[in-house]
């Protein structure tokens, strides 16, 4: 793989990753609250969570998820639910935040949490399927390209979340109780907003 060519996928990639999503509202909003403990627990969740999508959308999931309507379907409630649950949660939680700080218990699930949200969206697998495979050389060997690809990703992602990880539990410190409240439920807000909007999202043409 030319130098050019992967620079222009670390670029890409990076403005992919840093873009705000559920993913990224859910580890913001868990290091306001929760604190950073909390926050760098989620961080092997989403690092898992895109390394499973990649790996499946190579795999064959991904050309599968676009033939087939109903798994389509299938997954995309799950994630719908999935996401609604947690933000109808967060939204619960709201007047709790001291406890939340205190559970050792969120800690603990904060890495199933990232991984689930970030593997149950079938634009993840459908993402990296039709991503990916612009920067890479037919004419090279495949592996050794998708080890790059793949390791460069998951490293801008961990450096990324990292990044949001310490904005957030360093700018906690200057929010009072109330701010705080108001930002866990913006936090709710969003997470619910995009499960409601991919009720709507359709299958990708063949």
């Amino acid at each position: 793989m030319s130098i050019e060519l992967w620079l222009s996928f670390v670029l890409a990639s990076f403005l992919v990753i840093a873009s705000p999503g559920p993913a990224v509202a859910l580890l913001v909003m868990t290091g306001i609250n929760q604190g950073r403990k909390a926050a760098l627990a989620m961080l092997p969740g989403f690092f898992l969570g895109d390394l499973v999508a990649m790996s499946l959308s190579f795999a064959g999931v991904g050309a599968l998820l676009m033939a087939s309507a109903e798994l389509f379907a299938i997954v995309k409630w799950l994630g719908v639910l999935y996401l609604l649950y947690l933000g109808i949660k967060m939204w619960r939680e709201s007047g709790q935040l001291n406890d939340l700080e205190a559970s050792g218990a969120n800690v603990k699930q904060g890495t199933a949490k990232a991984f689930w949200v970030t593997l149950l969206n079938p634009k993840s697998i459908l993402f990296f399927m039709a991503f990916m495979p612009q920067f890479i050389t037919q004419s090279h060997p495949l592996a050794p390209q998708l080890a790059i690809l793949f390791t460069t990703f998951l490293a801008i992602g961990v450096i990324s979340d990292f990044g949001y990880t310490l904005l957030s539990t360093t700018s906690r410190k200057l929010m009072t109780a109330k701010f705080r409240r108001l930002l866990h439920r913006c936090g709710a807000g969003s997470l619910i907003g995009a499960g409601v909007l991919m009720t709507v999202m359709r299958r990708p043409s063949a």
